[in-house]
């Protein structure tokens, strides 16, 4: 099977995404799945649509891409909008009504008729949260959130993505274990390689393409390669000022564009 580039939250932060794009290139692999949150945050959410539809990779739904559809379809509708039930922050509601704004109706179609969660050639699962409440949009934080994915988890590996942290939890059978040892490993030195044993469920967050929250503002993303049963994770680096200056140009918050720079 070819090597397989696992890329999830992009956040409509075009530079971070074209860094990951040429990284994974580079690094031979010749497929690609997405985890979800195309859009949100910043401030080319419909190039990224655009990059990503071109792609033609699988993807399944992120919270954000969920959020966007329903400002979209209440911004096309006065009386939807008047209603429309808020479900996110200050910051993340600002972003998200000008998101909408600049998505075209296609994109917007396209994001809704977006899957939960996928399974990739009988080997995989794809899910943005988790697989129990996958709509529920839970944050899988520590090893005991990882135990009701773990009860739904039926394939060896599930990629995941929604915390924008970078996490390898592991089920021996009997406990939901963390392995920190493989993020700080990545935060330290850029890649890091986690073997897969045989009999072991993973569940791995492979962290976020335009929006880490981790403490490094580099760009993170995985790559499965089933040949050499591993999974490794990287870090990018790309032009955040930019990005952030592209926040700032087109009325965003300044506390979205400074948190690019802190990778919180």
């Amino acid at each position: 099977m070819p090597r397989i580039a696992i890329i999830s939250d992009i956040h409509s932060n075009l530079h971070a995404l074209y860094a990951v794009m040429a990284d994974y290139q580079c690094e031979l692999c010749t497929g690609v799945v997405c985890l979800g949150d195309v859009v949100g945050y910043n401030a080319f959410p419909q190039e990224c649509v655009n990059e990503i539809r071109a792609i033609g990779c699988p993807v399944v739904k992120g919270n954000h891409d969920e959020e966007v559809v329903r400002y979209a379809m209440a911004m096309r509708d006065p009386e939807t909008r008047r209603g429309l039930e808020v479900r996110m922050n200050h910051y993340a509601r600002q972003a998200m009504e000008w998101n909408a704004s600049c998505l075209d109706d296609d994109s917007v179609n396209w994001l809704r008729r977006l899957p939960l969660q996928r399974i990739e050639r009988s080997k995989y699962v794809l899910v943005h949260s988790s697989l129990d409440q996958p709509q529920a949009w839970n944050y899988i934080l520590n090893a005991n959130d990882a135990t009701g994915n773990f009860n739904r988890q039926f394939l060896p590996i599930c990629f995941h993505g929604h915390t924008h942290q970078p996490r390898v939890f592991v089920w021996d059978g009997h406990h939901s274990i963390e392995m920190p040892q493989y993020w700080q490993e990545l935060n330290m030195r850029g890649e890091v390689v986690i073997p897969l044993n045989p009999g072991v469920k993973y569940f791995i967050n492979v962290g976020s393409v335009g929006q880490p929250r981790d403490g490094d503002c580099r760009a993170s993303y995985g790559i499965y390669d089933s040949d050499a049963g591993t999974v490794t994770l990287r870090r990018v680096e790309y032009d955040v000022k930019a990005a952030q200056e592209a926040v700032l140009s087109v009325g965003l918050p300044g506390y979205l564009a400074e948190r690019l720079g802190t990778g919180l």
